[in-house]
This record gives C-alpha cells, structure tokens and sequence, in this order.
C-alpha cells in the first residue's frame, strides 16, 4: 500500500515537473521536437540516441512525455544536485569500461514492464558533426529484449554544455525521433556475435540517416 503511494506521488510529481521544465525548456534552448508521431504507443521500447553532451538525458527525457529508464555512466551520480535531476529523469548508474551485467539485467528488467529504456549506444560524447561507432552490446541487449528501437537524434547539445563545462548555455536544440528499423528477423536468428552485430549495424545505420535528416 505504502509502495503503491509513493509510485503514485512519483507519477504525479514526474508529471508536474515534466510540464513546467519542458515550457523553460522550449524557452531557453528553442528546443524542437520533431518526429513524435513515428513513436509507437503502448509498448516496451528502446530509445537509441547520439550523445553529444551529460545533458543530453535530461534533454530527451523533456522530449518524450513518458518517464524513461537509462543508463548513465557511474561518475554523473557524484554530484549530489545533478544526481537527484539524473536519477529523477529515471537513470541508473553504468560502470563503463566493462561489461556492466547488472546494468544490462536492470535495463532488460524495465522492458519486461513496460517501461521505456534510453540508450546512448556511441558508449561515449562526441562533438556532435556525426554519429560514431555503435557500440556492439547494443545488438546484445536489442536481441535479449527482443523490442523495437526508436531512433533519435539531438542537435546543439554540444554547444549548451560543452565537454568540461559547468554552465547551461542558451543554444538551439533540436530532438528528432525516427521510424523503427525492421529488427523482427533478427530476433528469429541465433543469439551470437554475427546477430548481435548484424542489429548494431542496422541500428546505427537508422542513427546515421536520422542525423542525415537533421
């Protein structure tokens, strides 16, 4: 019963503060959003982003009104305001640098409940002229989950918190989310490298035309 309260107050307050940070939001960054009809309803998703700025969660969190779930790397948790916004938005903490089961097994976890998950599969920022490298784990994690991936990109975030700052600048963001790539005959395959691969490439392809558009 007490669960269920708290859960409640968490959508409620979630709900809330969502509303009034997405109205600064578009204030601040003129932040568009483009591409929310190409989301699906109803369902487990995995969301795969490019990852420009340590902004870039709370970004995508404001763009999408549901509550998503992500990982983020383990040293965003040290300060102690950012990590009440983090960890409001739905983060829990990666360790990078190997493969972090719990991290994975959590993330699997959210699905099975229904509950979107945010990945920032290029495993590390950029500066935000292209999409690199995916890495390979995101096929693992997609083929265990077995659930479609939306597309995302974010344009600006590099220049609203550039790497090694601590200052919020008033730049223009920009959010696009695409169409689900056809993962579904993948998840008929064997689970192996070649699979797991074959997803990463057709994930990072759907990035890359995505970024293209933007």
């Amino acid at each position: 019963m007490i669960r269920t309260e708290k859960a409640h107050i968490r959508r409620v307050s979630f709900t809330i503060l969502h509303f009034f940070l997405r109205i600064i939001c578009r204030i601040y960054f003129n932040m568009d959003v483009i591409g929310s009809e190409n989301i699906p309803r109803n369902e487990p998703l995995i969301f795969a982003a490019n990852h420009n700025s340590n902004m870039d969660p709370v970004l995508m969190g404001l763009a999408y009104h549901r509550e998503f779930r992500y990982m983020a790397k383990r040293e965003l948790f040290r300060n102690v305001l950012f990590r009440w916004l983090i960890v409001f938005f739905g983060a829990f903490p990666l360790n990078r640098g190997t493969v972090d089961r719990t991290a994975i097994r959590l993330a699997i976890s959210f699905l099975e409940k229904g509950e979107p998950v945010l990945f920032f599969p290029e495993g590390t920022r950029g500066d935000g002229s292209h999409i690199q490298e995916i890495k390979s784990g995101t096929g693992f994690i997609i083929y265990m989950a077995k659930v479609r991936v939306v597309p995302a990109v974010i344009r600006g975030s590099e220049k609203v918190m550039p790497k090694g700052s601590k200052m919020i600048l008033p730049r223009k963001i920009t959010v696009r989310f695409g169409r689900p790539p056809e993962l579904e005959k993948y998840f008929k395959m064997p689970g192996c490298r070649q699979t797991y691969d074959l997803i990463t490439a057709e994930v990072q392809s759907a990035m890359r035309s995505l970024f293209a558009e933007t």
